[in-house]
């Protein structure tokens, strides 16, 4: 290969690159993104008495609870249950639909079926082959349980089959503990808020 073609072929890299450029460039502009000032730094200032800080301004005025915990406090369990969304809990609840059913009188899958869950005690479905950790615990599934539970089920009953990860947000579990509580004749009463 001669100078002559290895120039050419550097010259249409480059501009192919400046084609490249340029296209994204515009389409910054066209969209908006690509205004003065747009990388500036946003500085936000908690007002004393005002209760929604201001790192959770994007949750919903009305979901104290969900802006408590977007601001990074410890929010009670009974209060997060008080504000809770069965129908959220539902849609969240798709990715255990792969291992638990939740009719009644459902079939078990890899999970036992989980119809009338809350309050009821741990290990008791009868043709369920549980791990012996779960089997061993003893107790009821109470919401409290239920939730630490959905946090972390391997830091919760060491030696669970269940392989899920958890939910690290205090919301979407209790809005799954919303609508494991709503499968049920007779839903459990909420505990109370303190």
């Amino acid at each position: 290969m001669n100078s002559f073609e290895l120039n050419k072929l550097f010259g249409a890299v480059l501009f192919a690159g400046l084609v490249a450029m340029t296209a994204w460039l515009i389409s910054l502009a066209a969209y908006g993104k690509f205004e003065h000032g747009a990388h500036e730094r946003v500085v936000h200032y908690r007002v004393a008495g005002l209760e929604q800080d201001a790192r959770a301004h994007d949750a919903p005025a009305h979901d104290a609870a969900a802006a408590e915990e977007a601001a990074g406090e410890s929010v009670p369990l009974a209060t997060l249950l008080a504000h809770a969304d069965a129908d959220k809990g539902q849609k969240a609840f798709k990715k255990c639909a792969a291992c638990h059913t939740v009719a009644q009188d459902g079939k078990n899958k890899i999970g036992p079926n989980l119809w009338n869950v809350v309050n009821r005690p741990v290990a008791s479905v009868a043709d369920f082959a549980y791990s012996e950790a779960m089997t061993g615990l003893g107790g009821v599934w109470d919401f409290a349980r239920l939730d630490g539970f959905l946090a972390d089920p391997k830091g919760t009953v060491s030696g669970t089959k269940m392989v899920f990860k958890g939910l690290s947000k205090g919301t979407d579990r209790a809005n799954v503990l919303a609508f494991l509580r709503s499968l049920s004749e007779s839903p459990a009463a909420l505990p109370v808020e303190e």
